[in-house]
């Protein structure tokens, strides 16, 4: 069964149970959303959406998770059901956190996964569109060569650093439309490109976090990012490299292709950036088709949804920390 992210982005909506389906409607009546609840794994709230009692409850028999964002994307609050079959999964978790090697061994695939990953599409770049970068790939190269000599997390995220801040000049230099974009930059976001990232990374991460979850592990206890209260780091682990393939993707088209302009856009007080409700709705539906596209899945090679390929990911992690499989591998996308 397919798994679907419901979203819903219009201002004044209200989600309702009618019978065995899940009805939207905007705050004029019009029906916006009419789908069966088996049809639903995750529903993501922005802005000012109202929930009938009566569809939270059968939101929460069935374990659907709901998120609730700002409409600028960043995260108010979860309402999810807990994972009763998953105490002996986080405990063996929680012993592997106390083992250096296995921790370090899981950083280095992570970092290693998303340098990779930037690598074949700045090869892909050059290859296809003439970007010159071969000074960056040169950065890139040295920093994967690195990573399997890095002795700690902060040397991990230090070579994570440094291919990051080469495959964003590459990513600069292949953008068609001059929206201000020079470098990542957030909280807040300095302009349009930045703003569109950060918004879905945020999306990202909550379909990450949710198919954690799923798989029983605790979304908090990670091997890269720094364990913190309140902050999932193993979800940050886990996007890492999916980033590019799902986000930076769809944001590059959205203008390359001119979909986004600078009047798609408001500058705020603080003097950062936000998108327009409608911009908003746009950038939804574009990573909902995203992760909804197929491609071949590197573990095994079959076709498989992206929000899927997220989901075994999640179970292949906890496969790892149960001592069913030696490593995590990460996934690899080919351009």
């Amino acid at each position: 069964m397919e798994i679907a992210t419901l979203y819903i982005s219009a201002q004044g909506a209200k989600l309702a149970r009618i019978g065995e389906r899940l009805v939207a409607r905007s705050k004029d009546g019009a029906v916006i959303h009419d789908v069966p609840f088996f049809k639903v794994r995750q529903v993501i709230c922005f802005g000012s959406v109202e929930i009938s009692s009566a569809a939270i409850n059968q939101l929460i028999q069935r374990n659907i998770d709901v998120v609730y964002l700002t409409l600028s994307g960043r995260f108010k609050c979860r309402l999810s059901n807990l994972n009763e079959k998953s105490v002996i999964t986080r405990t063996m978790q929680y012993r592997r956190s106390f083992e250096d090697s296995f921790r370090l061994q899981t950083g280095r695939a992570v970092v290693k996964g998303k340098l990779l990953n930037y690598r074949s599409w700045m090869n892909s770049r050059q290859r296809k569109g003439g970007i010159e970068s071969a000074a960056e790939l040169a950065s890139i190269n040295e920093a994967i060569n690195l990573v399997d000599s890095a002795e700690n997390a902060d040397e991990l995220m230090g070579l994570e650093g440094t291919g990051t801040r080469a495959y964003f000049e590459v990513f600069r230099r292949n953008l068609r439309q001059d929206l201000g974009f020079n470098e990542r930059n957030r909280r807040p976001p300095r302009d349009p490109v930045n703003a569109m990232l950060s918004f879905g990374y945020t999306i990202l991460l909550h379909k990450v976090l949710a198919a954690i979850e799923t798989a029983g592990v605790d979304p908090f206890m990670a091997n890269l990012h720094a364990n913190q209260n309140g902050r999932p780091s193993l979800a940050l682990d886990l996007m890492e490299e999916f980033r590019l393939f799902v986000v930076d993707a769809v944001v590059a088209r959205l203008v390359n292709l001119v979909q986004v302009k600078p009047g798609d856009f408001i500058v705020t007080a603080d003097q950062g950036v936000k998108m327009q409700p409608a911009t908003i709705a746009l950038l939804v539906r574009e990573l909902q088709a995203r992760l909804g596209a197929c491609f071949p899945y590197a573990r095994d090679g079959r076709k498989l949804q992206l929000q899927d390929q997220i989901l075994r990911q999640a179970y292949h992690y906890r496969d790892v920390v149960c001592g069913d499989c030696e490593r995590y591998s990460p996934v690899f996308f080919p351009w």
